[in-house]
């Protein structure tokens, strides 16, 4: 597959609104085009050019972004279906934010609110997410609403934060306030989770190994369970590769706890049990 290989040279400590490169995807912009646009470098304008090298044309199938770091915003920001870009390195906040259905793979670290506002396609992280995954922006109330979100490291606080569809999978471990104000969608981990699991959810599923330390009283216990719905949610959790794939394609016992009862939740915690 062609690609075209778009190569950080600057060495600005600024932050870098990236959004440019998903409209060069879209647009299909030659190469003069682009260098000479101006984006946002901290508070100053500064032109493409200057910053990267861009090797290839924005008609191929893929970008790869290389030298990327932590001060990268909006690395694949509204990315459409049928582009991808792969980052060789970290990315800032906002990675992936609004994606409609391309794919963002990251070789690297995110920093917060990455796949904020989704609406379709996928996420890959391949080390850590930060705060905020799968959530809406700040003050806003719809958080991710499709695709997938696929963490192989561990994920922050407040991961899928008023989601409303899709799925996020983390093989590592996730932190405080998972699934909180939570609207439908599915959450499942491999690791631990932190404090206030789930806390004002509403509907969705979050899919655990393990009963966390700190179950809030909003989540009341109803019973053991043996679910044929899992059999195809374990189906989609095993497409991408990952350790999601360790999962015995037929687990479905689980202890369920319903919750929360605080904002009238009908959502499930799901423990394995067998």
């Amino acid at each position: 597959m062609s690609h075209t290989t778009v190569t950080y040279k600057g060495s600005t400590q600024a932050r870098l609104d990236m959004r440019w490169l998903s409209d060069a995807a879209q647009r299909a912009e030659g190469n003069r085009d682009i260098a000479n646009r101006e984006i946002m470098a901290g508070n100053e304008k500064t032109a493409i050019g200057e910053l990267f090298d861009i090797r290839g044309s924005f008609t191929d199938d893929e970008i790869v972004l290389e030298n990327s770091n932590s001060k990268m915003d909006y690395i694949g920001h509204a990315l459409a279906a049928g582009s991808t870009i792969t980052v060789k390195g970290n990315c800032g906040h906002y990675a992936g934010a609004e994606l409609t259905g391309g794919t963002l793979k990251v070789e690297g670290n995110v920093s917060d609110f990455a796949g904020c506002a989704m609406r379709a396609g996928l996420i890959e992280v391949s080390g850590d997410g930060g705060h905020y995954a799968g959530s809406a922006y700040a003050g806003a109330k719809k958080g991710m609403a499709g695709g997938t979100i696929l963490i192989h490291g561990n994920s922050g606080d407040f991961t899928g934060d008023l989601m409303r569809r899709g799925t996020i999978m983390v093989v590592g471990n996730i932190g405080d306030y998972c699934g909180s104000r939570m609207i439908a969608g599915t959450i499942a981990n491999l690791g631990t989770i932190g404090k206030q699991v789930g806390v004002g959810m509403r509907r969705g599923t979050l899919l655990l190994p393990h009963k966390p330390k700190d179950v809030i009283s909003g989540f009341h216990d109803c019973g053991r369970h043996s679910l044929g719905y899992l059999t195809l949610l374990l189906h989609e959790l095993r497409r991408p590769k990952s350790l999601f794939q360790s999962l015995h394609p037929m687990r479905r016992r689980v202890q369920r706890y319903m919750g929360d009862s605080a904002v009238g939740g009908q959502g499930e915690m799901l423990i394995w049990i067998g």
